[in-house]
């Protein structure tokens, strides 16, 4: 320290001081930044940025009676308003003003918050940073502090891929099924959004996802129809329960009945989702047999076919529970039915003999 002198340096990155006061930076010297220093503090008495100002020139003085006197100086350097690297580059040209004048060996930064101390590399590329020393005022450095990691972590949460899909994605996917739930079951839609949300949490604690993923991986089609039949089940359900709230007047029998017939677009009702899903999950492990060029088992076509004619047979009982419908209906569909499912069970024996 004989050779220099210590630079002790106060930085206001946003500009807050030299847009209250009209005044240009760099400012070098006792005298004037005591003069900054009070005239902003009866301006902007709630401002940090004063003490800091103080800070500087009580550290100055400081130095000045351990026996620095004429081998310490202090300074005020400004950014801009918008910050970031626009208001950096400008505080390492004012702070190379500053070298261009008199030689320094160290500095000494003062600051209010983490915002300012953003600049200490800075400093660092121009001269050895001795020390830093932070002005802690009552709450407010806490509230900055708080503030800046605030932004950080949402602009983590918008930025980078790992966080999201979680903060953008789920968000996005809950205000979708909030607007398709209002308009479907406004009275349902926030038991069914918990319901979800509740699966969607024992999904992830159980790793049921892991699951799924090793579903994907050895089985796509099965895992495509397993999420196909999943929407068509939702559907079928949320429609199937809108009616049935709407017809428990007549009783609860009348009420299921009318539930497996409601229409839900087109010539389709509420069984036809229903039995779609059930027999999809199996096309798709059917389908999946093939391509893996292993051989389909006649079982599992037969249970498509089992499941699908049994669609009528909702339906007859359905339109009876409803006050319609025939019982000799619903008993010879139920004789059809119960062939192809004896059937389909007769020959799961032949399939393990021959190793099917």
């Amino acid at each position: 320290m004989e050779e220099g002198k210590v630079l002790v340096l106060c930085v206001d990155r946003d500009n807050d001081v030299g847009d209250t006061l009209g005044v240009s930076t760099p400012v070098v010297g006792e005298e004037s930044i005591l003069k900054i220093a009070l005239d902003y503090i009866l301006r902007r008495p709630e401002d940090s940025d004063s003490n800091a100002l103080f800070a500087a020139i009580q550290t100055y003085r400081e130095l000045k009676a351990k026996g620095y006197e004429g081998k310490v100086e202090v300074a005020l350097l400004a950014g801009v308003k918008e910050e970031g690297v626009e208001a950096d580059m400008k505080i390492l040209r004012e702070l190379d003003s500053i070298l261009s004048k008199d030689k320094y060996t160290g500095a000494i930064l003062v600051s209010d918050g983490p915002t300012d101390e953003a600049v200490a590399p800075l400093i660092q590329s121009r001269l050895p940073l001795i020390s830093i020393r932070r002005v802690i005022v009552q709450q407010s450095r806490g509230v900055e502090e708080t503030f800046v990691l605030m932004v950080n972590y949402l602009k983590k949460l918008v930025t980078e891929e790992k966080y999201r899909r979680y903060s953008l994605g789920l968000t996005g996917a809950v205000l979708v099924a909030y607007v398709v739930l209002s308009t479907l079951v406004p009275q349902f839609v926030w038991p069914i959004i918990l319901l979800l949300t509740g699966a969607a949490l024992f999904v992830k604690g159980y790793e049921l996802d892991v699951a799924l993923r090793e579903i994907y991986a050895s089985r796509p089609i099965t895992f495509a129809t397993l999420l196909l039949s999943s929407l068509l089940l939702l559907l079928g359900v949320i429609q199937g329960l809108s009616v049935f709230v709407q017809s428990l007047s007549k009783g609860v029998w009348n009420a299921l009945g009318d539930m497996l017939i409601a229409p839900v677009g087109a010539q389709l009702i509420v069984v036809d989702l229903l039995v779609l899903s059930v027999a999809l999950l199996i096309f798709g492990k059917l389908v999946d047999a093939v391509l893996s060029r292993k051989p389909p088992l006649y079982s599992d076509a037969f249970a498509i076919t089992t499941i699908l004619i049994s669609r009528q047979l909702l339906v007859e009982v359905a339109k009876y529970l409803s006050g319609g419908g025939d019982i000799r209906a619903i008993l010879t569909w139920s004789f059809i039915v119960l062939g192809f499912v004896v059937f389909s069970v007769a020959i799961m024996p032949l399939e393990r003999k021959s190793g099917r």
